[in-house]
């Protein structure tokens, strides 16, 4: 399904900054709702997360060699401060971006305020979050990748298929991340990135 992208969509998403930001205020705050109650242990701890992985992460040689000989591009991400997926992902395309400011712009949005855009983008008819959409400078769509590494994704369908609940699911999730240091993350990017220049 096509989408029609705007300049508006792209200035009013968040910066990676400006998107921890919010998070800190969503978790200062009474919660909105009872399913952002709900969500809010998970949000909680991905900003621990994330604040660890700002400082750790690096972009390997060959990541940076790549994305140095492809065109500068915007990379709109959906996401959610609750998504596990994206407290390990998020920072390494933030890292990326800070990088190679010239060839990455980093905006983010949240998936639940973008229905529209995020329904255009499912994963096996799912609104499986984060999604990273490629733009060029027209915002014309050059590719896309998410919402976790390939790897991560055959694991999680035989957890799923060994009927393993949620809570048992997530400690897995993220002890796979952690034993894959973004090797697979970063790999991925690649192949994305040499998939348009």
């Amino acid at each position: 399904m096509a989408f029609n992208y705007t300049n508006e969509l792209a200035e009013n998403a968040f910066t990676y900054p400006e998107y921890r930001e919010h998070l800190n205020q969503l978790l200062q705050g009474p919660a909105g709702d009872e399913q952002e109650q709900k969500m809010r242990p998970y949000t909680e701890k991905n900003v621990g997360l994330m604040e660890k992985f700002d400082i750790s992460y690096k972009v390997s040689k060959d990541l940076r060699t790549t994305v140095e000989v492809g065109p500068a591009v915007t990379w709109l991400v959906l996401t959610e401060g609750w998504c596990g997926d994206a407290a390990f992902i998020v920072p390494m395309l933030a890292t990326i971006e800070q990088a190679l400011p010239d060839k990455v712009k980093l905006k983010l949005l949240l998936r639940n305020q973008n229905l529209d855009l995020m329904d255009a983008h499912l994963t096996n008819e799912g609104r499986s979050i984060p999604k990273l959409i490629v733009l060029d400078k027209d915002l014309q769509e050059l590719g896309t990748w998410g919402p976790r590494p390939s790897l991560l994704q055959i694991e999680m369908d035989k957890w799923k298929n060994e009927g393993l609940g949620l809570n048992q699911i997530i400690p897995k999730v993220h002890a796979w991340y952690e034993r894959n240091e973004t090797e697979s993350i970063q790999g991925e990017l690649i192949e994305l990135v040499r998939s348009y220049y």
